[in-house]
């Protein structure tokens, strides 16, 4: 929380407030403290320390917290530029297993296992419009409970979403801060019903960085290498002004992106579809997807245009196949979420580097790598074994590693 520097009157929200160490702390630094505890003695506690350093006019402590009666009963109804949890995130005792106290119980044990308590709390921020649309959530979980599934439930919920500061322990578990917000300062997507081309419209007219597009009909869809990409009504083609990144880096982040938003869809699992180097997603029928980034120098900078085009409708084309069962508005709004975690520059938020953008894009990559995947163009043939620090594929031939940088002439192959 200190990289969030003076409170300068901004709200902040604790749930969750213990013996009131952060509130106190936040309290002093200059935020408004709104803090909730559902333990009667916390509440106390924290209540009569405030009064005695003369912060009560500043700090209010309720009792209740997400889960526990209606949402502005904890919260005070307030928006708040900043809302932070330690939640409970161990796994519920089995049968028969020792338990703790019943208060202890409930601020240690994740008992809402059905969804995962941060989970809990994004909808009902969301519910009770409890954040300023700049606004931060900081959450912390844990890589071995339910809590590690929180990014692609962030993300089915629209919620961009970045690890900030992590540590791991002895027996392996790691602990990170999840920093979640809404995209691009929530800002929505443009939805035109017949447009030319939705990387186009964005070059000629510029805009806010991550502005959207998305096209119900596009009749000039553009693929790679100045080739048309064909699209029916139903399918999803969508067009995003983002930050100047090196254009390899790009791709890899928009192939990331897509990966993303397709493995928080409930009704499929995440190695039905993969990821083909640097950004095609494939499943067995075919090629569902493709991505476009442009550039153009104008007067006031260079304009970067990403495009992306999934098949959601059923195709009769050889080696092109699609994903069902999703409507383009729903999964347009899932990759505007992957998108930001992945690109969006955030205020007291660290960027991702690019090694996050290359290691993101390699597990989505490496997943169908087990099958033996092998790729071959006129000058060499070889296994896949990595991507470089700039997102180049690198290629073991038995002789040497060799660095690709193009998909020209480039052919995959697979032993099963």
């Amino acid at each position: 929380m200190s990289v969030f520097g003076a409170g300068d009157d901004r709200r902040l929200l604790e749930i969750g407030c213990g013996s009131g160490a952060v509130s106190i702390w936040a309290t002093i630094r200059g935020f408004k403290v709104h803090t909730c505890d559902i333990n009667p003695l916390a509440v106390a506690a924290l209540r009569g320390r405030a009064k005695e350093m003369g912060i009560e006019d500043r700090l209010t402590v309720v009792e209740g917290g997400p889960g526990e009666g209606e949402v502005k009963a904890w919260s005070g109804g307030h928006e708040f530029d900043l809302i932070i949890w330690n939640p409970p995130y161990l796994d519920p005792p089995k049968q028969g297993e020792p338990q703790l106290g019943p208060l202890e119980e409930a601020g240690m044990v994740d008992l809402d296992w059905s969804q995962g308590s941060g989970a809990l709390l994004l909808s009902e921020i969301e519910q009770g419009k409890l954040l300023k649309k700049d606004g931060t959530v900081l959450i912390i979980r844990s890589s071995t409970t339910i809590g590690r599934y929180l990014g692609e439930q962030a993300i089915a919920g629209g919620w961009a979403s970045r690890p900030t500061v992590s540590m791991t322990f002895a027996d392996g578990e790691h602990l990170e801060v999840l920093a979640c917000w809404k995209p691009w300062s929530g800002r929505e997507i443009e939805t035109v019903h017949e447009i030319s081309s939705t990387n186009s419209v964005i070059l000629d007219e510029g805009g806010e960085s991550g502005r959207c597009i998305r096209a119900e009909k596009q009749t000039e869809g553009k693929g790679q290498r100045e080739r048309t990409w064909l699209s029916n009504n139903g399918d999803l083609t969508a067009s995003w002004l983002l930050e100047p990144k090196t254009p390899g880096l790009l791709q890899l982040a928009a192939g990331s992106a897509i990966m993303s938003a397709l493995d928080s869809l409930e009704s499929e699992e995440p190695s039905e579809h993969w990821m083909k180097w640097p950004n095609d997603i494939w499943n067995a029928e075919g090629k569902i997807s493709g991505t476009l980034a442009q550039s153009r120098t104008t007067p006031e900078g260079e304009r970067v245009v990403l495009g992306i085009a999934v098949n959601l409708t059923e195709r009769e084309m050889k080696e092109r196949g699609s994903i069902m069962g999703i409507d383009a508005h729903t999964l347009a709004l899932r990759i505007d979420c992957a998108l930001a975690g992945l690109l969006e520059k955030r205020n007291c938020i660290p960027d991702h580097n690019d090694e996050d953008i290359v290691a993101a894009a390699w597990r989505s990559i490496s997943l169908k790598l087990s099958e033996g995947a092998r790729v071959s163009s006129p000058e060499f043939n070889g296994a896949v074994i990595g991507l470089d620090k700039h997102g180049r594929l690198l290629v073991d031939t038995g002789q040497e590693i060799v660095t690709c940088d193009s998909t020209y002439d480039l052919t995959w192959s697979f032993n099963s």
